[in-house]
């Protein structure tokens, strides 16, 4: 580590907990973030200005208008820009440190493999039911951490998936692929805008803990009302029966 390093993340080695070598581990990481929305801007920010080593940003939308009071990595001048191409642009200047690879697409079961069996650790950032199903199997298949979250109105989900610990459930054991879902997207329902900003920033910071070694809980999912600042933690089990985690991938 350069003398540059050192003073930037000065303040995180100056924890008792976190030293030299928890900020190599974290320098010697890659990421998978997934969508580039209101979770994917703050997920991406911090983790490629707290240390992260290498980032792989995907997503297949360009900015608009109406993104604009939550996505903050994007101005009016980039609209019909794609997402990642825009926000990476910023991260290579406030995070020059950070290795930023992008990948302008939606993920599908062709490309999201190969993809996930380069990372570390895996960051979802989609508003897609379906979509979160595919990287949680891929996920589970690959042995690889994951992050989810979910954010609409005032209210957000989050949920970390470690295929390691078979005591902790997937995303499919809490959430059935086979129950019909409607998708709650923002532009139907409205988000309050920072409401994803908070969310994705709870994102950021359990992927950083996985990251630098320190305990994640995972086996629960955390339930945000933004509007009354109120945050809770279900237990939720593990389902024997998962067609995902609970027999063959």
């Amino acid at each position: 580590m350069n003398a540059t390093e050192e003073l930037l993340f000065s303040r995180s080695l100056l924890l008792e907990d976190f030293d030299e070598a928890a900020l190599q581990q974290l320098r010697r990481s890659r990421v998978l973030v997934i969508g580039a929305g209101g979770l994917g801007c703050p997920v991406a920010q911090y983790l490629a200005c707290g240390g992260v080593g290498q980032l792989h940003w995907v997503d297949g939308d360009t900015v608009d208008l109406s993104n604009l009071p939550r996505q903050t990595l994007y101005g009016p001048a980039d609209q019909g820009q794609p997402k990642v191409e825009v926000g990476a642009g910023r991260l290579r200047t406030l995070a020059p440190h950070c290795e930023l690879q992008t990948t302008v697409a939606y993920v599908d079961e062709t490309n999201l493999p190969g993809w996930i069996e380069q990372a570390d650790l895996v960051v979802d950032c989609t508003d897609r039911f379906a979509t979160r199903q595919l990287i949680n199997r891929c996920c589970v298949r690959f042995g690889k951490r994951l992050v989810i979250a979910s954010v609409i109105q005032w209210a957000g989900q989050l949920l970390m998936v470690d295929p390691s610990d078979h005591q902790a459930p997937c995303y499919a054991c809490v959430f059935d692929p086979q129950t019909p879902q409607t998708d709650a997207a923002c532009g139907a329902y409205g988000v309050f805008s920072t409401a994803a900003g908070l969310l994705g920033l709870m994102q950021a910071h359990e992927a950083l803990k996985w990251l630098t070694g320190f305990t994640v809980k995972t086996g629960r999912l955390h339930l945000v009302d933004t509007k009354s600042l109120q945050f809770d933690s279900i237990v939720v089990p593990k389902n024997p029966g998962c067609s995902v985690c609970g027999g063959d991938c």
